[in-house]
Parts: C-alpha cells; sequence; structure tokens
C-alpha cells in the first residue's frame, strides 16, 4: 500500500479533525488480594516482633522508620507474603505477555514502620524491573506514596492550564493512597517517594506499616540450574 493510498482511504468525515495516540506511557498495576484483614493481622504481629527483636533495622530510603533487613521473602513466617508477590508477578507476566519461558523472582523484600514523622525519600529500585508495596497497616493521615514523571524536560516547560483539575496526560505527579490489603506495582527505575505520617493516634495504632519487594524475570531454566547447585554444594 502507497501512501498516497492511505491518504486517500482516509474518511472524510475524520478530516480536520484531531487525533490523537499515546506512546511510551508508565504502567501501573495494583490489586486487592482476598481474606487481607486475616493476613495482615498474622503479618503484624511477627513484624512487630522482627522489629523489637532487631530495633536497629537498617537504614535505605527511610528517614525516622524502621526499616528491616531485606530477606523477608525467605523467612519461614512470610513464605505465604512472598507466594502473593510473586501471583501479582505472574498475572503482569500474563498480562504483558513476557515470554513464557520466563517466570517472576523476588530479588528482595522488606518491612517498613513509620512512626509520626517518618517518610521515605525519593528514591529508586536499581536491578529489578518491578517494585511494589502492600500495605498492612494505614491510619488517617498516614501518607501517600508518590510518583513523579520521569521525563525531566516535561516539567521544565509546563501547559497553561487554569485552575481546574489537569487532564491526565498532563500530570507530573501521582498519588497512591495507602489502602489496607492493597498492592500498588510499578516500574523499579521509577522515582517515588512517601509522605510524612501525620497520624495523630498514639501506639502501634497510629503506625504505617507496609512490605516492599523488587521482582524481576528470569529464565525458568536458569533458576532450576541455580536451585540443583545449591543442593549439590549442601
Amino acid at each position: 500500500m502507497t501512501f498516497e493510498k492511505i491518504a486517500q482511504e482516509v474518511p472524510l468525515n475524520n478530516r480536520g479533525k484531531i487525533s490523537s495516540e499515546i506512546w511510551f506511557p508508565t504502567l501501573f498495576h495494583f490489586i486487592d488480594i482476598l481474606d487481607y484483614q486475616e493476613k495482615n493481622k498474622k503479618w503484624l504481629k511477627h513484624i512487630f516482633k522482627w522489629r523489637d527483636d532487631d530495633n536497629r533495622g537498617i537504614v535505605r530510603s527511610n528517614s525516622r522508620g524502621w526499616h528491616s533487613a531485606v530477606d523477608m521473602h525467605t523467612r519461614e513466617e512470610y513464605v505465604d507474603m512472598g507466594k502473593e508477590a510473586l501471583k501479582v508477578g505472574q498475572k503482569i507476566h500474563e498480562a504483558l505477555g513476557l515470554n513464557p519461558k520466563t517466570e517472576p523472582v523476588i530479588d528482595n523484600m522488606w518491612a517498613n514502620v513509620s512512626q509520626f514523622g517518618a517518610h521515605n525519600r525519593n528514591h529508586t529500585h536499581p536491578g529489578s524491573l518491578y517494585s511494589l508495596v502492600y500495605y498492612l497497616q494505614s491510619p488517617d493521615d498516614c501518607g501517600q506514596i508518590w510518583f513523579t514523571d520521569p521525563r525531566p524536560q516535561a516539567i521544565a516547560v509546563q501547559h497553561p492550564m487554569t485552575k481546574e483539575r489537569r487532564p491526565r496526560e498532563l500530570l507530573n505527579e501521582v498519588y497512591y493512597a495507602p489502602v489496607p490489603g492493597r498492592v500498588v506495582i510499578f516500574p523499579s527505575w521509577l522515582t517515588h517517594e512517601v509522605e510524612p505520617n501525620l497520624s495523630e493516634l498514639k501506639g502501634n495504632k497510629g503506625l504505617r506499616i507496609s512490605v516492599s519487594a523488587n521482582i524481576t524475570y528470569r529464565f525458568k531454566e536458569t533458576i532450576e540450574k541455580k536451585v540443583c547447585n545449591i543442593n549439590e554444594e549442601s
């Protein structure tokens, strides 16, 4: 088909109208897990004990809040949580039509416990494809996670907007509320930050508690070989 033929086949009622297409989008996914209340109750109990046993935790993007070690997915008490994360990874795998010879793998997983004033500085998660955050407890005013436009030049010059709500395509930031039982998934390279916890509730009820993980996709054969090698060495 020649370009001239394409031009001639454009319907007359389409001429003179502007057409728009979206390319290179940044995809976000979210899923609300079943039976989250019972699961969260059990996981919170383990997280509180973990925090009490290792009060110092580690420091990454967290400011004031407690950040666990990143081997959460390998610990027996969180095996079912890891399986939930892998289910999410598999759903994305199927939705995007990824190579069927690959499957999701958790690179690392950790808990965040944020008291009043605690927040997470803006950061990315290098070395993985997708990152997720799962909320176990989120009192009112405990802070949202927010993401910024990954294109610096798109922020440098702004469209002349009114005070009315901007269309989605022109937003420079997006915020996700910390809904208990909800998993939010996003590309690991995307810069994000978590607002300070300003909940006025006292004690453990005022804590924002979440779990984060990094997921990538690896060839099943490679994963099986690694498992075999580990077993042979042990």
